[in-house]
Order: structure tokens, then C-alpha cells, then sequence
């Protein structure tokens, strides 16, 4: 019988050599990010006392009740006998204690040797409930593309036009500005701008970028010699939405009910 119970720090060294038997970069980027951000909803798999998976979840900011994925994986040996779906489905249940809304995961479609890395995680996903929203393309590098899935917690279908069955939803104009740019973690020439929301006192103050503004950061980005830039914001920003279009930008997908029901996230990309 498996047991899904909270990480502690003693089990790190087991956590990431079950990552490290997937990916050794994965088992990298697992332990910046347990040392950076905690173990906090961050569980292990045990089947009697031995460690055979590890999985979480972390919080998105500003959300109603979404959540990200964390590292999920599950020792090689103990794979195909259903104890995957075992880890999903008691994390899952945890999650409805906590009355969450949505669930999402990203997932690369990397092949080596001419075999999709996660291919397996992929259909477990799917076969779970899972469902693809985004699929930003050669997001890793060329070639190498990010799905993105979800499950929704409420069963209802998904349908962006619904705008969750008539809510209605107030649209915001806030004084956005740009303060940065940074590559993305993981990436190769894959970058993205930080921003922020300035308060202005003056009826007739500037209330948000343009195009103009956002070439600039495209200049910036080109000198630092990316290949690509991915920009995600809130559907209720409309002024946010045309000036990147004007600028070149291509809008990809969007993750539904992200923020909150009927508040979703767009995806938006550059390419050089």
C-alpha cells in the first residue's frame, strides 16, 4: 500500500536521485528550487518505508485556488504498475481539501535518441484528466516545445467563450511599465520582461505602454541574443493585449480560468 506524506529535508538525497534517474538537469533545477522556495507541499510516495515517488504543488499568486505541478516523478523500477496514477490521485484529493479550483503542469516534449523523454508522463497526465491548454513551440530551445496541462477540479467543460457561464467581469486599466528583462530558467534563448504596476494620481498621465515601448524591449532583448520572448498577462487587461500585437508579438493559447473563473492567463511570443 502506498502512502503519500510530506517531505522533509532528510529525504532530499532520495527525491533527487529518483529526478536524477529521469534527467539530470531535472534533479538540478529540483534542488535550486526546494532550496530556494521549500519543501513546503512538497510530498513524498512510500510504498512500506521506502521512497518510490515525489511529488507538490505550489500556490499561484494571485490566483483563486490554482496551483502549479512540482516535481513529480516516480522511481523507474515501480513504473507501469499503476503507482503513478496512486501518487496523482492522493495528491489530487489533498488538493480538494484545500478547495482547489485548477491544477496545472508543464511538460517538454525533449527526445533523445529518437524517444520522447516524457512521453510517459505525458499520457499519464492525460489519461488521468489532465487536458492541454498551451503549447508554447521550441520554448527550451529549437525543437524542444512546453506543453502546458490542467485539470479542473470542478468537472465542468472547459469553454473560454463562456466566460464562466455569464460571470461577469470587470476589466482593468492599470499603468503597466516594463522593469526588466531576464532569461528563462531551463531555456536556452528564451527570454522574458519583467513588469509592474505604477499608480498615477493625474487624470491625464500616461495609463500604459505602447508598442513603441515594447520595441524597446525587444531591442534588448536581441542585444542579449534570444531567439525568443515569451510575455504572459491577465485577459482582463485589454490595454495590455494590442500594443503587444503591434509590436509583432503572436498570441499562442491561454491557460482558461487561470486567475480566477472567467480571468484567464494569454500567452504571447517573438521570435527573431
Amino acid at each position: 500500500m502506498t502512502t503519500l506524506r510530506p517531505m522533509y529535508m532528510s529525504d532530499l538525497v532520495t527525491v533527487l536521485k529518483i529526478i536524477d534517474a529521469h534527467d539530470e538537469d531535472d534533479a538540478t533545477a529540483a534542488e535550486d528550487d526546494y532550496q530556494s522556495d521549500g519543501i513546503e507541499n512538497q510530498f513524498v510516495l512510500e510504498l512500506g518505508e521506502k521512497i518510490i515517488g515525489v511529488t507538490g504543488y505550489r500556490a499561484i499568486e494571485a490566483s483563486d485556488n490554482s496551483y502549479w505541478l512540482s516535481w513529480t516523478y516516480l522511481s523507474p523500477d515501480y513504473q507501469r504498475q499503476g503507482l503513478g496514477r496512486q501518487l496523482l490521485q492522493q495528491l489530487t484529493d489533498k488538493l480538494r481539501e484545500k478547495s482547489a479550483r485548477k491544477l496545472f503542469v508543464k511538460v517538454s516534449d525533449y527526445c533523445e535518441d529518437g524517444k520522447k523523454l516524457y512521453e510517459n508522463a505525458f499520457h499519464a497526465y492525460r489519461s488521468f484528466g489532465f487536458t492541454e491548454e498551451v503549447i508554447n513551440r521550441d520554448f527550451y530551445e529549437e525543437g524542444e516545445s512546453q506543453h502546458i496541462l490542467s485539470f479542473d477540479f470542478s468537472n465542468k467543460s472547459q469553454n473560454v467563450e463562456s466566460e464562466a457561464q455569464g460571470k461577469k467581469i470587470i476589466e482593468e486599466r492599470p499603468n503597466i511599465q516594463f522593469c526588466g528583462l531576464y532569461e528563462i530558467a531551463e531555456t536556452d534563448g528564451s527570454y522574458s520582461f519583467r513588469w509592474e504596476v505604477k499608480e498615477t494620481k493625474k487624470l491625464f498621465a500616461k495609463r500604459n505602454f505602447t508598442a513603441v515601448d515594447v520595441q524597446t524591449g525587444i531591442d534588448a532583448a536581441k542585444e542579449q541574443g534570444a531567439r525568443k520572448i515569451y510575455l504572459t498577462f491577465p485577459s482582463n487587461l485589454p490595454l495590455i493585449h494590442k500594443p503587444l500585437q503591434d509590436a509583432g508579438f503572436d498570441y499562442v493559447g491561454c491557460l482558461s480560468d487561470y486567475y480566477e473563473d472567467g480571468i484567464h492567463e494569454y500567452h504571447f511570443v517573438y521570435s527573431f
